[in-house]
């Protein structure tokens, strides 16, 4: 792979409380009484080594390994199905896991983010622990959210420039199963054009043309992309949208059947409790399970009253329903409390490696882990960052905020910037000028002694247009301090465009693929060895990753 010059990174951290993350995730990383109860583990590095070295296989994992391994066949990369299998079914290996949709091209920055996370904690603990801990990234192959997963956000001049797939009927089926078809085509070459020219510009669409190829899944697509990126850290891949692993899995389908009523009971009930203190982050169905009709597609299971429909017309029975599972076990999906479970009946899973939606849901889940007999993996916070080009490294120095004010509107901080070298008194001085016109009025007034209210209501409207003709004044004299700092207005622009493009998190808005055309391909793999190089344990903080 071709490197850039080497260039050593530079690292600042910022509280989460300077950013706007929810008081629950910043309560769960600070181990706050309030929280405790509704997790597992508390967020140590000295607990998530304690979950790894305590973890138990509950069974013989020589069929699930086989399972793994050869979902993995097409993303291998220099290892073979069988020696996969054998570290997979070894009974000192865990697994630490992280996951996200399908999102074209890879996603948004945090789509790697999580990657890194992942490896680089593995590589931790199994230098810590003794014990073989794999980083598996799952993939959300049966989602179902097309509109998400199908944007890309790459950064043009003071603007973001959204880049589309549109597709009717896409939101129908499962994205693992959706392919690269003529459709795509056009949604590659509108990112391909984005893309300015670069060093590492040819390289970047050679690996995205290798990965996405025509009439290749979506699923293995976004793996092989992944892979090619990562796979030499021993990266692997897990996903349930797949015949053998539904089938492996149905006893955890099953209980959701069979428990259905405890189930929805115990979420009611954590939720509420977690909701006098913080706040729900999904909303409580009747079941968690989802069904695939091929006429609709993806449609609801709800259940009530000892059946189950759906709103294509199915109705069944509990006893006919288990009949359909057992007969065909890949018509039956899981939302995004069953997906874990499901995830952690696979997989020897000690950790999952999250964002703080995750885990904001994950405190809604403890009781339900009980009711299926299993324990909660200790729920490690992913890296979150914001990384900062040279160019805004320099606008920042020169430029009176802070990281954490570029949080404001662009408006705000251009209005502080004019007060502040301009004249700061300004806007007190203009108010003064009008409320002593104001004044004026009242006494000259009085003293010419205007009885008439005809001449009254004359001499206020005389004032009022006294007090627009003040406004006009201040406002010539703000555009004047304006063009005379255009130079550091257009910088603020610019900074507050890269850290916070759509006044969103950098992480969430911009797709990776943007900062490997700019800065290289190589550029996580540096972010990782300075990692390395640091002994990072958890990522308690918001890293900003100076280039």
């Amino acid at each position: 792979m071709t490197s850039t010059k080497e260039k050593t990174l530079h690292v600042d951290h910022l509280d989460f409380r300077e950013l706007s993350f929810s008081r629950l995730f910043r309560d769960y990383l600070a181990g706050a009484d309030t929280i405790s109860g509704f997790y597992s583990h508390p967020h140590t590095y000295d607990s998530l080594k304690k979950a790894v070295t305590s973890y138990k296989v509950r069974s013989d994992r020589t069929e699930t390994a086989r399972i793994i391994a050869e979902f993995n066949e097409p993303f291998l990369q220099g290892q073979s199905v069988d020696e996969l299998a054998g570290i997979l079914a070894h009974k000192d290996t865990v697994t630490i896991t992280t996951g996200q949709q399908l999102s074209l091209f890879g996603g948004p920055l945090y789509t790697v983010f999580k990657t890194i996370s992942v490896i680089h904690l593995a590589r931790s603990l199994s230098r810590d622990t003794g014990r073989r801990v794999v980083p598996v990234f799952w993939l959300a192959d049966e989602d179902h959210d097309f509109e998400e997963i199908s944007v890309a956000n790459v950064p043009e001049r003071n603007s973001i420039r959204k880049i589309s797939l549109p597709c009717e009927t896409c939101a129908r089926h499962a994205a693992g199963t959706l392919r690269v078809d003529e459709a795509f085509e056009n949604f590659r070459s509108e990112i391909y054009e984005a893309l300015n020219p670069t060093d590492f510009r040819e390289q970047l669409i050679s690996m995205l043309d290798d990965s996405y190829a025509p009439g290749r899944s979506y699923r293995e697509a976004f793996a092989l992309l992944l892979s090619k990126l990562f796979s030499r850290y021993g990266l692997i891949f897990a996903g349930s949208n797949d015949p053998l692993v539904k089938r492996h899995v149905t006893e955890c389908i099953r209980t959701a059947i069979g428990r259905a009523d405890e189930i929805r009971d115990a979420l009611a009930s954590q939720s509420e409790r977690l909701d006098k203190h913080y706040h729900q982050q999904v909303q409580i169905t009747d079941s968690l399970l989802f069904w695939h009709d091929d006429e609709h597609g993806r449609v609801r299971l709800q259940h009530g009253d000892g059946h189950w429909q759906t709103g294509s017309g199915l109705s069944l029975s509990t006893d006919a329903l288990l009949q359909k599972l057992e007969e065909t076990p890949e018509r039956f999906s899981p939302n995004v409390f069953l997906r874990p479970l499901i995830q952690d009946v696979l997989l020897p899973n000690a950790a999952y490696i999250g964002g703080p939606a995750e885990i904001a849901y994950y405190g809604q889940m403890k009781p339900v882990y009980e009711l299926f007999d299993m324990k909660m993996p200790f729920l490690a916070a992913r890296l979150s960052a914001t990384l900062v080009e040279p160019a805004i490294q320099r606008f920042l120095e020169e430029l009176p905020f802070d990281f954490s004010d570029y949080t404001r509107r662009f408006e705000d901080l251009e209005q502080h910037y004019l007060r502040s070298f301009g004249n700061p008194e300004l806007d007190d001085h203009f108010d003064t000028w009008k409320k002593r016109v104001d004044a004026l009025t009242d006494e000259m007034t009085g003293l010419t002694g205007m009885e008439d209210p005809g001449l009254q209501k004359h001499a206020r409207a005389i004032s009022k247009e006294y007090s627009k003709s003040i406004d006009k004044l201040k406002k010539k004299m703000v555009n004047a301090i304006r063009q005379k700092e255009e130079v550091q207005v257009n910088r603020i622009r610019k900074v507050k465009h890269a850290l916070f493009p759509n006044d969103r998190l950098q992480e969430r808005e911009v797709s990776h693929i943007y900062y490997m055309n700019k800065f290289g391909v190589d550029i996580w793999d540096r972010i990782l060895q300075e990692l390395e190089e640091r002994d990072q344990d958890l990522f308690d903080r918001h890293f900003l990753i100076h280039l």
